[in-house]
């Protein structure tokens, strides 16, 4: 099914779109800022898709609730074939982090920055440079390569197995895990695959209860130590909440970061005069990844759950509504970023963006994942002469899902720097 070019015959969910959803964000910021999809559901779902609306939605956890409910957004009240599968498992699921509101959100929030504050990154900073040099070692030079395999994905799993105190030797496990969640919470896939993929998240919540239970025996300076042993208002938390909290520690630890790292790449790949002006000006490395994750937000959207009758840029939304907070229209809009297409290291406003959400519900690992970028894109400059795709560039397609914006083939070919090039 073709994108239409028309709010008419604008189609959401067509492969088209999801793969390159910047045009159709556009109309929609231009025709139909507040969207309501045309679909099948319990309640109405809309598309909030300017960044002036996102701010207010994200503001207003009085009205938009951060717990989602089962309209688009698989993970909430399940569909009973879902629930069934964790019921027979038993497994209650319930929400932490990333799906609640304040003020119980902030305390399960102060739990993660025990191990994801400024402090411990910094800290942590020789190690995970450490691991991005021994991925770039790897890397063939003057030959095709899987950027995305061979840096993109082991670099955020490696870094936040170390942040967990999971074994890296389980990261391929973990890497399927993330992957299976997508396929369960993304209106993309079908029913059938859904209930496939929650098996596996089963298979995960097995895994964290074996790993908690270690750690509560025997705790260690690590966030999943910290989790186990963890209480609120005197409470210890219960295992439910204990595995709600590693679900969406390994999930966000690795799967934003590394779509940022491809379309970082990616970028670069197609620039030769930002890579260029990048190697001459190391100052604007910072600058780079603001606009790299302004204009390719790794994570694309999130659903609030409305809980009045309201309005939003004009448009009414009742009570029980979903409105999906699309945070990577807003990091495109004409509104706040002159030529929101365009990477410009010399933007004012490029930390403005709201690719890693905003206020209370802000991203807890957003520290961790600048941190990641910073030692990446330094060391590229630092190995490497030059970076180049290795097939067309329109060959390069990202994934058509509704939730992330991630490749999963990034061929490229790299120029390592010769003794004389890096004395030079």
């Amino acid at each position: 099914m073709t994108q239409g070019n028309d709010l008419a015959s604008f189609n959401p969910f067509s492969p088209d779109h999801l793969s390159a959803p910047g045009p159709g964000w556009a109309m929609l910021r231009q025709e139909a800022p507040v969207y309501q999809l045309p679909i099948p559901s319990p309640a109405p779902v809309f598309l909030a898709t300017r960044k002036r609306d996102i701010e207010a939605i994200a503001r207003s956890t009085d009205i938009f609730s951060n717990t989602p409910i089962p309209t688009v957004w698989r993970w909430g009240e399940f569909e009973p074939a879902i629930a069934e599968v964790f019921a027979e498992a038993g497994y209650k699921v319930v929400q932490t982090l990333q799906a609640t509101d304040p003020p119980v959100s902030l305390a399960y929030r102060q739990i993660a920055e025990q191990a994801l504050n400024r402090r411990k990154i910094i800290a942590l900073q020789p190690e995970i440079d450490r691991i991005v040099d021994r991925l770039m070692a790897a890397i063939p030079d003057r030959e095709a390569v899987n950027f995305v395999d061979a840096f993109a994905v082991p670099l955020p799993l490696e870094a936040i197995c170390l942040i967990l105190g999971m074994p890296y030797a389980d990261a391929a496990f973990l890497k399927f895990y993330s992957d299976e969640f997508t396929h369960l919470v993304d209106p993309v896939h079908p029913l059938p695959r859904a209930i496939e993929a929650t098996r596996t998240i089963v298979k995960g919540y097995r895994y964290f209860v074996d790993i908690l239970d270690r750690y509560r025996r025997d705790p260690q300076d690590n966030l999943v130590s910290a989790i186990a042993t963890a209480s609120i208002n005197g409470q210890p938390l219960s295992i439910e909440e204990q595995l709600s909290m590693c679900h969406v520690l390994v999930i966000a630890g690795n799967e934003t970061t590394r779509n940022a790292l491809s379309s970082a790449m990616f970028v670069l790949a197609t620039r030769p005069d930002l890579w260029a002006r990048l190697q001459s000006e190391r100052a604007k490395i910072p600058d780079f990844i603001e606009e790299v994750l302004r204009v390719h937000a790794p994570a694309i959207t999130t659903p609030r759950t409305v809980l009045q009758d309201t309005e939003i840029g004009g448009i009414a939304l009742p009570r029980g509504a979903t409105i999906f907070a699309m945070w990577a229209s807003g990091g495109q809009d004409e509104e706040s970023f002159p030529e929101p297409q365009t990477i410009d290291l010399d933007r004012k406003n490029k930390r403005s963006h709201i690719s890693f959400g905003m206020g209370v519900h802000h991203c807890v690992g957003s520290f961790l994942a600048r941190a990641e970028l910073q030692s990446a894109i330094s060391r590229w400059l630092d190995d490497f002469e030059a970076v180049e795709l290795a097939v067309p560039p329109d060959a390069v397609r990202y994934d058509p899902v509704f939730a992330f914006h991630a490749l999963s083939d990034l061929p490229i070919r790299i120029t390592r720097r010769t003794s004389q090039s890096r004395a030079a």
